[in-house]
C-alpha cells in the first residue's frame, strides 16, 4: 500500500522525514530575531560566572555588595548609588515603623569616666594619714601596715573582731565608707561593706554610749560618688536647694584627711572605666543601713537633697538594665524619716519635674517611686499630676496634696490628650521655627510619631493616678466620666494602620487602662437608689 504524503497547511511548518536533519532556519543579519537568538545563546552559568568574578573584583576593592542583581537583567548604572527610585519609593510606601515608642527611657549621661578618682583612690587612701591614733594591738598594727595590708586586714575580719565590744573610732569608719567605694574590685568591695555594716550595727548595740552611732553626712555622700565621676551640678541640680558647701570645700575637705604627702605629688588617672556599679550599689545599701537604725540622722533638708541626688542618678543610661532595689529601699526609708511630710511633698514634687526634660524620663522618675507605702503612693500621684500639667504646658498654681486629690481632674487632662490635637499644637510650633512656614510629609510624619509617644507617656501618668490607691464608692462616678472621656477624645481619635504600629500600641494602652478603671468600677457599688450607671453626656 502505498503513503500518500500530504501537503503542509498553510502556516505550519511540514514535521522532517524521519531520519533526516531538521531545516535550517536562514535569518538575515542585523534582524531583530538574528539578535534575539544571539542573546540566548549566553547561559545562565555563564552569567553566574560573571557575577562571581565581579563580586570577587568588589570585594578585593574594599566596595562590597551595593545592591541585589536579578539574573538575566541589564545592570543599571542607578545600582552603584545604592537602590532604585522605585525601589526606595516602594520601601518608604510600604515600610512598618515599629521603633517609634521604645520600650526603655533614653536616660542621661550622668558619670564621666575620665573624673574618677579625681580626689581620693585605692592607692591613695591611707588609715596612717586620718590623725588616728591606735590604742589597742589591732589597732596599732594596722596602723604599721602599708596601704595594701591594711586593705587585707580588713577583708580578713581583723577590724571585725577588734571592734566587737568597744565603739569603732570614726576615722575608721569613714575610711571604710570611702574605701568601700572606690576599690576597683568587687569581692574586696563587698567584703569592706561587709565589715562596715557589721561594726555600725555593733556600734548601735551600745545603749550605754552617750554618741549616736556614726553615719555619713552629706558631703560624706557628696564626696563619695563625685569621686567615682559625678558632676557636682548633676548631684545638686535645682538652683533654689543647694547644700551648705561647694566643690572646692567638698575637694579640700577630702584630701586634707585622705592623702599623704607623697600622693600629693602623684599624677592622676581615672580610676574607672566602666560604670562601678557594684560600688554603687553598696554605698546605696550602707545608706539603707544607715537610715534605717538612725532615722533622725538627716534634716528634712538633707533627706530633700539625698532623694534628688538619688533620682538624678537613676538616670544613667548604664543603669537602665540593673534592678534598682536598694534605690527603692533606701527611698522608703529616706521618705519615711521626713518629719514635716505634707509641706515636703509640693516641694519634692516640684524638684523632681525638673531633674528631666525628656517625657519618658520623667515617667521612669515616677514609676522608680516605691508604691507599696502610703507615701510613696502619695508621692507617685501628686508627682505624676505635676508631670502631666508640664507636658500640657499648663500652669500648677498648686500642687495636690492628700487632702485634695481627686480622680476628677484627670477628666480636663484627657480631653487635651488626643492625639490630633498635640499634633496640631507641635504643627504649629514647629511652623513658627521654620523660616519659609512649610512642613514637608517626612517632617509631618515625625511630628506625628512624636505626638503618639507623647500621649503614650501621659497615657501612663493617668494611669499611676488613679491605678495606684484604692477609691471609695463615691469617686464611682467619676472613673464613669473617665471611662466615657477616654474612648471619646483619645480611643476614637486613633486610626490604626499596619505599617504605624505606634498607633496601635497606643491604642493597646488605651485598652488596659480602661479596663482597669472598669475593674474599679465593678468592685465599687452605684450611688445609692440606682441599680445601673446611665450614659450622660459631656457638658
Amino acid at each position: 500500500m502505498t503513503r500518500r504524503c500530504m501537503p503542509a497547511r498553510p502556516g505550519f511548518p511540514s514535521s522532517p522525514a524521519p531520519g533526516s536533519s531538521p531545516p535550517r532556519c536562514h535569518l538575515r543579519p542585523g534582524s531583530t530575531a538574528h539578535a534575539a537568538a544571539g542573546k540566548r545563546t549566553e547561559s545562565p552559568g555563564d552569567r553566574l560566572d560573571e557575577l562571581q568574578k565581579q563580586l570577587q573584583e568588589d570585594i578585593r576593592q574594599g566596595r562590597g555588595i551595593k545592591s541585589p542583581i536579578r539574573i538575566g537583567e541589564e545592570d543599571s548604572t542607578d545600582d552603584e548609588d545604592g537602590l532604585l527610585e522605585e525601589h526606595k519609593e516602594f520601601l518608604k510606601k510600604f515600610s512598618v515603623t515599629i521603633d517609634a515608642i521604645p520600650d526603655h527611657h533614653p536616660g542621661e549621661e550622668i558619670f564621666n569616666f575620665l573624673n574618677s578618682g579625681k580626689i581620693f583612690n585605692q592607692y591613695t587612701l591611707d588609715l596612717r594619714d586620718s590623725g588616728f591614733i591606735g590604742q589597742s594591738a589591732v589597732e596599732k598594727l594596722i596602723l604599721k601596715s602599708g596601704k595594701t595590708d591594711q586593705i587585707f586586714l580588713t577583708t580578713q575580719g581583723f577590724l571585725t573582731s577588734a571592734y566587737h565590744y568597744v565603739q569603732c573610732p570614726v576615722p575608721v569608719l569613714k575610711w571604710l565608707f570611702r574605701m568601700m567605694s572606690v576599690h576597683t574590685d568587687c569581692i574586696v568591695s563587698v567584703q569592706i561593706l561587709s565589715t562596715l555594716m557589721e561594726i555600725t550595727i555593733r556600734n548601735d548595740t551600745f545603749s550605754d554610749s552617750p554618741v549616736w552611732p556614726w553615719i555619713p553626712s552629706l558631703s560624706d555622700v557628696a564626696a563619695v560618688f563625685f569621686n567615682m565621676g559625678i558632676d557636682f551640678r548633676s548631684l545638686f541640680p535645682l538652683e533654689n536647694l543647694q547644700p551648705d558647701f561647694n566643690e572646692d570645700y567638698l575637694v579640700s575637705e577630702t584630701q586634707t584627711t585622705s592623702r599623704g604627702k607623697e600622693s600629693e605629688d602623684s599624677s592622676y588617672k581615672p580610676i574607672f572605666s566602666t560604670l562601678p556599679e557594684t560600688n554603687i550599689l553598696n554605698v546605696v545599701k550602707f545608706l539603707g543601713l544607715c537610715t534605717s537604725i538612725h532615722p533622725e540622722g538627716y534634716q528634712d533638708r538633707e533627706i530633700m537633697l539625698l532623694i534628688l541626688m538619688l533620682f538624678k542618678m537613676s538616670l544613667e543610661k548604664q543603669l537602665k538594665q540593673i534592678p534598682l532595689v536598694d534605690f527603692q529601699s533606701l527611698l522608703i526609708n529616706l521618705m519615711k524619716n521626713i518629719r514635716d511630710w505634707n509641706t515636703k511633698v509640693p516641694e519634692l514634687c516640684l524638684g523632681i519635674n525638673e531633674l528631666s526634660s525628656h517625657p519618658h524620663n520623667l515617667l521612669w522618675l515616677v514609676q522608680l517611686v516605691p508604691n507599696w507605702t502610703s507615701r510613696g503612693r502619695q508621692l507617685r500621684q501628686c508627682l505624676s499630676l505635676v508631670i502631666i500639667s508640664k507636658l500640657l504646658d499648663e500652669k500648677h498654681e498648686d500642687v495636690p496634696n492628700a487632702s485634695n486629690l481627686q480622680v476628677s481632674v484627670l477628666h480636663r487632662y484627657l480631653v487635651q490628650m488626643k492625639p490630633s490635637d498635640l499634633l496640631k499644637k507641635m504643627v504649629l510650633k514647629k511652623k513658627a521655627e521654620q523660616p519659609d512656614g512649610i512642613i514637608d510629609d517626612s517632617l509631618h510624619l515625625e511630628l506625628e510619631k512624636q505626638a503618639y509617644y507623647l500621649t503614650y507617656i501621659l497615657l501612663h501618668l493617668v494611669g499611676e493616678v488613679s491605678c495606684s490607691h484604692s477609691f471609695s464608692s463615691g469617686q464611682r462616678k467619676h472613673f464613669v466620666l473617665l471611662c466615657g472621656a477616654l474612648e471619646k477624645h483619645v480611643k476614637c481619635d486613633i486610626r490604626e494602620d499596619a505599617r504605624l504600629f505606634y498607633r496601635t500600641k497606643v491604642k493597646d494602652l488605651v485598652a488596659r487602662i480602661h479596663g482597669k478603671w472598669q475593674e474599679i468600677i465593678q468592685n465599687c457599688r452605684p450611688t445609692q437608689g440606682q441599680l445601673h450607671d446611665f450614659w450622660v453626656p459631656d457638658s
